[in-house]
């Protein structure tokens, strides 16, 4: 394992045995749960996990823990805010800098570029919402620990200083709940990896990740509420399972991307996720991968994509799963015939060779690409706060000198109940709708007064791009008539996986 690096030893100081560097009186997880998490044939429950939190946030005032809603079963979700006692006292002014540069109309450069040294970087983490995926909540628990326990390591108390942790246990509780609660009871038995015979998040499973404009679920609308309460700079969402036998995906996406994401947005992605896998590689966590063709970002309804449409920079990993938290040993065979050479590729340059894969192997590379992405924000704080403010200020010039300038939505139409729920999902997402007060007329067409317009001078107008303009789908063949591949030259097939 290479050493060099800031970020290389602060991934060894968290990895060096809780005893010596835990602080005296903040428990551990495994006294709360009585194992340790990522242990083989063990999963907490999100009531395990929410009293964990409780007594973390007891203990230290490194953390504190804010309720954000309710999930459609009637749990409490919850979020801890995690950084210095300093911080947290002055948590409201930092808030506020950040909603400052998220809607910058009527601020200047200048002031910008102050609020940004002023500010802090808000950052949200969570434990992943599909539930099958079950390594994401088992990590975000050690995550925590590590923070507040080590908050004064040389290369973790720059992350606190800089940084304001906004770190979900999981973002789907009741599909926590369900899936651990399901394992736990059939382990050691023929049934111990048999699916949930049930929607791990009701009415929508699977999809819950593609909610974002819709916001249909209640734990969606929580999620997005405190988005705009709060206005994080970076989203990072955890998933598995990466493309086998990849350990680790990473961005940059696969094409295509969306039409309207804006360009800083994209490129600070890219950045962390280059950051991500060189954490990863400095720690001799090796089988990281980028692009490939599973994992585009053409949809803007994934919740972990969409707030780019929102000057957010917000992306995904996808974390190499098997069952639950069963081991396995992957043999040579096992691999696809053309990764079998385990040759080093542009984009996966350190391949994963066969042996066995447990649940603490993915919580543990969660968790190094969790921190990586605390080290990008609080090095690149400044940057990284004024970009929110330069993204949206962009997105109010465009408006101004770029067609479409509006969009109309009449009332009087075919259904108009359907209208109004798109306008009020919209606004609930931060876009801003008004309504005519007087007729006006536009390329010949009189929109009379009441009629509801959304302007494009604003900072979320990409959403409405996005979301209203036609989106057409790319040509991605090589030539005419080809199969469609990616510039590894990789042919899509049946391997991609289902997000």
């Amino acid at each position: 394992m290479r050493t060099t690096g800031r970020l290389a030893i602060a991934l060894f100081l968290l990895a060096a045995p809780t005893a010596l560097l835990g602080q005296r009186g903040v428990p551990a997880p495994e006294s709360a749960f009585g194992f340790q998490p990522g242990a083989d044939y063990k999963l907490a429950t999100y009531a395990q996990s929410i009293d964990y939190f409780k007594k973390l946030a007891a203990s230290t005032k490194y953390l504190r823990l804010v309720e954000a809603g309710k999930t459609t079963q009637g749990r409490t979700m919850y979020f801890a805010l995690i950084s210095t006692p300093e911080n947290l006292a002055k948590i409201d002014r930092y808030r506020e800098i950040a909603q400052r540069l998220a809607h910058p109309l009527g601020l200047t450069d200048a002031e910008a570029h102050q609020l940004a040294r002023d500010g802090k970087t808000f950052v949200h983490l969570d434990g992943g919402l599909h539930s099958t995926e079950v390594a994401g909540a088992q990590q975000t628990p050690l995550l925590a620990y590590d923070l507040v326990s080590r908050a004064a390591d040389p290369q973790i108390k720059p992350i606190l200083d800089n940084v304001v942790v906004m770190l979900w246990p999981t973002i789907n509780p009741d599909g926590q709940e369900m899936v651990a609660e399901w394992y736990m009871k059939n382990v050691g038995t023929p049934y111990e990896l048999s699916g949930l015979p049930r929607l791990y998040q009701e009415y929508v499973g699977h999809d819950n990740n593609r909610d974002a404009y819709m916001l249909n679920t209640v734990e969606s609308r929580a999620i997005e509420h405190t988005w705009r309460q709060w206005e994080p700079q970076i989203v990072y969402v955890q998933h598995q399972s990466g493309p086998f036998p990849t350990r680790i995906w990473l961005p940059p996406f696969s094409e295509p991307v969306g039409t309207d994401a804006p360009y800083l947005m994209s490129r600070e992605v890219n950045m962390i996720g280059m950051a991500i896998a060189r954490g990863l590689e400095e720690r001799g966590q090796v089988g990281a991968t980028h692009m490939g063709t599973a994992f585009d970002a053409w949809y803007p309804g994934y919740i972990d994509y969409a707030p780019n449409f929102k000057n957010v920079a917000a992306f995904w990993t996808e974390t190499a799963l098997y069952q639950y938290a069963t081991p396995h040993e992957y043999k040579i065979d096992d691999f696809p015939q053309n990764m079998r050479d385990l040759r080093p590729r542009s984009l996966y340059s350190s391949p994963w060779p066969p042996g066995w894969w447990r649940l603490r192997d993915a919580v543990d590379y969660m968790e190094t690409a969790s921190i990586a992405v605390l080290d990008f924000a609080a090095k690149y704080k400044e940057s990284v706060l004024f970009d929110r403010y330069l993204a949206g200020r962009d997105q109010i010039a465009r408006g101004r000198k770029e067609a479409p300038f509006a969009y109309f939505v009449p009332q009087q139409q075919r259904d108009p109940v359907a209208a109004v729920e798109l306008l009020r999902r919209l606004a609930f997402g931060g876009v801003r709708v008004s309504q005519l007060t007087a007729p006006v007329t536009v390329d010949d067409v009189t929109h009379p007064a009441g009629t509801w317009v959304i302007p494009t001078d604003q900072e979320f107008a990409a959403m409405a791009r996005e979301v209203l303009n036609v989106q057409r789908y790319p040509d991605l063949r090589q030539y005419p008539g080809a199969a469609v591949a990616d510039g590894c030259q990789r042919v899509r097939g049946g391997d991609a996986a289902h997000r």
